[in-house]
């Protein structure tokens, strides 16, 4: 079976457990943006290991940093808390978020130059250290398509391409998910190695459909943060989309990359929610467990691997 990169090296998918898709660990959010917004101030190992090892108690085994190059990736931090909880297989990514994340000289660079960052991170490893990168993102902004949107979009487009990784993609609000797979697949990608990210903060069925039926992923990835809308609206497209037999192309995580999401930071939902919480929900509402299986084993296999 194929394998994974992680920050202790290769992985097989078989063993990958349980997966959290989205997750950021710690990071050094860009000092404008903690001005304007002091709640990315995710930045202690010791306190993100305490939370990661909740949940490899409730079961995950696996987690995803999708903390990119723009928003303040730092791996010393991200290795500090897999040294903490070897338990856990953390996987590290390169690219962009957003252009919102992304400083000016990022669009001033040309594109070469971007991707041969990325595929150094890929190739060579993160920053001087021996981790290596085994996802690319991009992203856009909200119901935009913009010049910036397409460079980010397109510098990963050709990171995968080179090296195989498969993408996962910020939209804002859910927004521009099918036209991000359209850019995509138009540079070359198969869909199959897309993932769009936070769609259940747009809860359409038909959205949502169009998109998976190209054969790209979405991912749901905000269940119990109430202020995207409760879960009643998550986990009735869900079941729409299991019912139409699209279940299979569902990733799922929590993305809890605020220290107010954190209880080891004095907040919630807390990084074990997923699955102390949001899957029992799902198992009264009685969604079978080969469905909750795919949600958080087979699909993210599937994903990462390549299979």
């Amino acid at each position: 079976m194929a394998t994974v990169m992680t920050l202790n090296g290769e992985v097989r998918g078989e063993d990958l457990g349980v997966v959290d898709y989205h997750e950021h660990l710690a990071f050094d959010a860009p000092e404008w943006l903690l001005k304007e917004d002091p709640d990315f101030a995710l930045n202690n190992p010791e306190k993100s290991a305490e939370e990661l090892t909740t949940f490899v108690h409730a079961g995950g085994r696996t987690i995803i940093d999708m903390t990119a190059i723009d928003f303040g990736r730092n791996i010393a931090k991200m290795q500090r808390v897999g040294e903490l909880v070897p338990q856990a297989h953390i996987i590290a990514i390169t690219g962009y978020n957003k252009p919102y994340f992304c400083d000016p000289s990022v669009f001033e660079t040309p594109d070469a130059d971007l991707i041969k960052d990325c595929i150094s991170d890929i190739v060579d490893g993160i920053d001087g250290t021996s981790v290596r990168a085994a996802i690319v993102k991009g992203g856009s902004g909200y119901n935009t398509m913009n010049q910036q949107d397409r460079k980010l979009l397109r510098v990963a487009a050709k990171v995968h391409l080179e090296t195989g990784v498969p993408i996962i993609t910020h939209t804002e609000g859910g927004t521009m998910g099918f036209e991000q797979v359209e850019y995509l697949v138009s540079h070359g990608v198969k869909p199959e190695r897309i993932c769009l990210s936070h769609m259940d903060r747009n809860p359409d069925f038909w959205e949502h459909r169009r998109i998976t039926q190209s054969g790209a992923y979405v991912g749901y990835d905000c269940p119990g943060k109430t202020k995207y809308g409760p879960d009643e609206y998550r986990n009735s497209v869900l079941r729409k989309m299991i019912d139409e037999g699209q279940g299979n192309r569902i990733l799922l995580g929590n993305d809890l990359g605020r220290p107010s999401y954190w209880r080891s930071y004095g907040g919630g939902p807390g990084l074990d929610f997923v699955l102390t919480k949001y899957i029992p929900r799902l198992k009264a509402e009685l969604f079978n467990h080969a469905a909750i299986d795919d949600l958080l084993i087979n699909n993210p296999r599937r994903f990462l691997t390549g299979e």
